[in-house]
């Protein structure tokens, strides 16, 4: 009997509650969603502020960014597509429904600037012919160096030749005036020896062509020293008048190349783009999607 009893109160127990327990675990359970909800929508509040926060900040960075100058280096349309990838992911992870339906037709508008930055024909075109004279300049600066060069190698040369025709011409005086003091006794008796005159007056012809070429050699020295290394003599004035020209030329390649850089790095345009879009972004009300009413559970 005790046996039948206990069972019958454990069936008796887990086939119903009664309406009032009911009724209360019904209520638990609704709060319990509802407390859901809201927390899931603080979360989804919390998550579109943050990407909100990191996408002004990342504008900000992109505003502020230079451009590189190398070619195949990060240049406009570069950063381009770094801008766009940035707004493209802000409109993902926010949602189309949570943004405004003014944000594409600001976001378009402040890009259409940088569309198409202005050509200048005319300074291209005076870059081009620029760069083409540099390296007529930089040509015959180089000709002139290996003429220098070797004009300067012959002189060498020369004075070398000449060094030794005088040395031996020295030495063959010096025999002469030798053998003429041992033939003086005889001279008297005999008459005059040979004469050394000759000799003499070529030594001095030597010694006399020597000097010059010193000379010339150590003012085509100053010459190339003058020039850069390059330049002798009447071709070292030539290449100073070349070095002018070409320097003058590099200095006005410098401006209109710095000014075409300007042009193309947009930066004054880049900052606006990037500032407009940004305050566009910070002003906007971001709309949480609505979400489904939830199903009761029971």
């Amino acid at each position: 009997m005790s046996f039948g009893s206990e069972t019958g109160r454990t069936r008796s127990g887990t086939k119903g509650i009664s309406g009032k327990a009911n009724k209360k675990l019904k209520r638990k359970k609704q709060e319990f969603h509802t407390h859901r909800r809201a927390y899931v929508q603080e979360s989804e509040r919390l998550d579109s502020e943050e990407v909100r926060a990191r996408t002004i900040l990342a504008l900000d960075r992109l505003g502020h960014q230079v451009l590189s100058t190398e070619p195949g280096g990060y240049d406009l349309g570069d950063w381009l597509r770094s801008l766009n990838s940035l707004l493209d992911d802000f409109e993902e992870r926010i949602g189309i429904d949570g943004l405004p339906s003014e944000f594409q037709t600001r976001r378009k508008e402040a890009l259409a600037p940088l569309a198409g930055p202005a050509d200048s024909p005319d300074a291209d075109s005076e870059i081009e012919r620029l760069t083409m004279e540099e390296e007529a300049a930089r040509v015959a600066i180089a000709d002139l160096s290996r003429q220098a060069k070797a004009k300067l190698a012959s002189l060498r040369e020369e004075r070398d030749s000449c060094a030794k025709e005088l040395r031996l011409e020295k030495e063959k005086l010096v025999a002469m005036k030798d053998a003429k003091e041992s033939r003086k006794f005889f001279s008297r008796l005999l008459g005059a020896g040979p004469s050394t005159a000759q000799a003499e007056g070529r030594v001095t012809e030597l010694e006399s062509k020597l000097s010059n070429l010193e000379n010339e050699i150590a003012d085509a020295r100053k010459a190339r020293s003058a020039s850069g290394g390059t330049g002798d003599g009447q071709t070292g004035s030539t290449t100073l008048e070349v070095q002018e020209r070409l320097e003058g030329i590099q200095e006005r390649l410098l401006e209109l190349q710095s000014a075409k850089q300007q042009r193309l790095q947009l930066s004054h345009e880049r900052e606006i783009a990037a500032k407009a879009i940004s305050d566009v972004i910070s002003s906007m009300r971001l709309e949480t999607p609505r979400s489904e009413p939830a199903s009761p559970e029971i």
